[in-house]
């Protein structure tokens, strides 16, 4: 027994010790006074420290600081700057129990305190905080409050809101008229939803915040396809369209086919791009007709679009036979585009392709190979790329060499140290412009060991050149001593 009244005792002085005071805020409040903005500063962040702190989870409760700080805020003496940043703290912690205090505020005539109690209300999700906002937007004339209310009841999403906002629809002062089509877009769900749809359809809405509504009916309707389908077809906003036409087809791919063929064949790019993108996706049985056939006469950027989402098609051979096809194109960022693709496959003749890039004397076309045979899937990339390093001379030696300056092997190290010293000169110099990149300590001591053996003079030097600049680059004591003998 004696244990548990101790634990209770411990429990209850540390809630004391934890609690938000109305003296250490008042205090604290008390430094804004001061005319310095360094002190200003310092009180700024002391204070939020000061509840932050107190409010940490298993400190004081919300609830219990809220009341806190509103007694702090009726306290005579606290300061605009002082009762600004209170307020603000409030926004992070208040609970319901601040709502008649903030209604005071808002309907009080400090313009600077009716914008923060409003920012409080809107981070408050409680009924009594929506019925405060919607009170205080009914008898509110000023337009810049009547903006700011409208948005916080949108944050709010409070369906109680949407009669009361809707009429503003057909405000004269269009900024009004937008901010409240936005506020109902923010609130969405079937109310909001159906008051602008009846807006949409209605003569009576000003012809310049059509597309807003058109765009906040979209996002209102989120879910409802056939609202959705209508935008798509009647809208005259090209930007509304393409948002209309990703909504239906990712919410509903299999349903999306007839509207993808049809935006497959019109006039604005984006949303034929989107629907190249889309049917690829789709595997649309059409569009791989037609790219069997051949991409030579679509536009330039349709084929790029094409290659970046060519990894969808579930056709393995037709993907592969495109991708090739198109790094032999006349046009750089189609062949950069046709790499990319490749190395997203994993098949041998897309290897084989990248390597072939790899040599290419354009270096946008070479490091983008490089790209790829880092990223390409292909099983066997690894044990071939060793295999052509260990073999005869050969282009395919010097490429498989550059490859590895992109692709990291185990065991590649050793023998690029072994191709320097070998016979085949290209090759050697080759893995001497890897090694720069690739070379460890551990390598840079074998090579400081067959380096020693070295009789010829000009591949001593050439040897001794890379060998210092690997030093450089590892800069470690050990590196720079093993250097010295060459030097």
């Amino acid at each position: 027994m004696k244990f548990i009244h101790s634990f209770f005792v411990a429990t209850f002085l540390a809630a004391q010790a934890y609690a938000l005071e109305s003296s250490a805020v008042l205090a604290v409040a008390a430094k804004f006074d001061n005319a310095s903005p360094d002190d200003q500063y310092k009180a700024r962040v002391e204070l939020s420290k000061l509840i932050d702190d107190a409010t940490a989870p298993g400190k004081t409760a919300p609830a219990d600081a809220t009341k806190t700080l509103v007694t702090v805020m009726q306290a005579k003496g606290v300061s605009p700057e002082a009762a600004k940043y209170i307020l603000r703290a409030m926004s992070r912690i208040a609970t319901a129990d601040a709502v008649p205090y903030l209604a005071e505020l808002l309907n009080g005539r400090d313009p600077l305190l009716q914008e923060e109690a409003r920012q409080v209300l809107e981070s408050i999700r409680d009924p009594k905080s929506v019925a405060t906002l919607e009170a205080a937007l009914r008898k509110e004339s000023r337009k810049l409050q009547k903006l700011g209310l409208m948005n916080s009841l949108a944050a709010q999403k409070a369906a109680s809101s949407v009669p009361l906002i809707a009429p503003l629809i057909l405000d004269p002062d269009l900024e009004i008229a937008r901010a409240a089509v936005g506020a109902l877009a923010g609130i969405a769900g079937d109310s909001a939803a159906e008051v602008l749809k009846k807006a949409n359809a209605s003569d009576k809405v000003a012809a310049a915040i059509k597309p807003d509504v058109e765009a906040a009916l979209l996002i209102a309707s989120a879910g409802n396809a056939q609202v959705i389908l209508e935008l798509y077809q009647t809208t005259q906003s090209e930007t509304v369209r393409l948002a209309a036409f990703l909504a239906l087809t990712n919410s509903s791919p299999a349903n999306a086919a007839p509207v993808v063929e049809q935006a497959l064949k019109n006039d604005n790019s984006e949303l034929r791009h989107a629907a190249l993108a889309q049917a690829l996706k789709m595997n649309l049985p059409s569009l791989q007709t037609t790219l069997a056939q051949s991409m030579e006469p679509m536009p330039l950027a349709d084929r790029l679009v094409i290659l970046a989402n060519l990894h969808h098609l579930k056709s393995t051979d037709l993907a592969e036979k495109l991708a090739l096809n198109r790094v032999a194109s006349a046009e750089q960022d189609e062949r950069i585009a046709a790499i990319a693709a490749l190395g997203k496959m994993v098949t041998k003749p897309a290897f084989d392709a990248l390597l072939q890039a790899l040599g290419d004397k354009a270096p946008p076309i070479n490091q983008a190979a490089g790209t790829a045979i880092a990223a390409i899937h292909f099983p066997a990339a690894e044990s071939s790329l060793l295999a052509m390093i260990k073999g005869d001379s050969s282009p395919e030696k010097i490429l498989a060499v550059k490859a590895m300056a992109f692709r990291q092997v185990a065991g590649s190290n050793e023998l690029l140290i072994d191709t320097i010293f070998g016979s085949d000169a290209s090759a050697s110099t080759e893995a001497m412009k890897v090694l720069y990149f690739t070379a460890s300590l551990d390598d840079l001591r074998t090579l400081s060991t067959k380096a020693a053996a070295i009789q010829d003079a000009e591949k001593k030097k050439s040897v001794a050149s890379i060998f210092s600049k690997i030093a450089t680059r590892l800069n470690t004591d050990e590196a720079r001593e093993l250097v010295k003998p060459l030097q």
